[in-house]
């Protein structure tokens, strides 16, 4: 396991616990969007926080190596989605590697997200809405919202 933010743990667990949708999307989104020898990070930003992190690390035979979350302490104040979804994939290229994948949701987008059937057609809706940021993308996932 990676390094834990306890409080990022419980906000995650906290979501993913209310999610109406499988519990292997997660699984199936690791292995067909997190390229081998990455890390992707998702996060969840409320009242101008990092609310909730997920960081998963893939390794060379694109098999999970590490899970954990971002710590909130390692990040420069920023208060907007763009500004802390920046700092945490900096944080997590410092940590982990390279960050093939950075998604990050707005609270309530989140929540929908993750209780949508369609995810693509949710992180459509949730960038329409303004409460997604997506950086670095990487190509399987590019094509996937094409």
């Amino acid at each position: 396991m990676g390094q834990v933010d306890d409080k990022q743990w419980a906000h995650a667990s906290q979501l993913l616990a209310a999610a109406q949708s499988p519990g292997n999307d997660l699984a199936k989104g690791v292995e067909a969007f997190v390229p081998r020898n990455s890390s992707a990070v998702v996060g969840v930003v409320h009242n101008g926080t990092l609310w909730a992190s997920l960081v998963v690390t893939a390794d060379g035979s694109g098999c999970l190596a590490a899970v954990g979350t971002v710590d909130p302490d390692g990040l420069e104040p920023s208060v907007d989605l763009a500004g802390i979804s920046s700092e945490a994939v900096h944080w997590v290229q410092g940590h982990y590697g390279r960050c093939s994948l950075g998604l990050f949701f707005d609270k309530p987008q989140a929540a929908a997200f993750l209780n949508a059937s369609d995810k693509a057609a949710a992180i459509r809706a949730a960038s329409t809405a303004g409460g997604l940021m997506l950086s670095p993308v990487p190509p399987a996932l590019a094509l996937a919202l094409a």
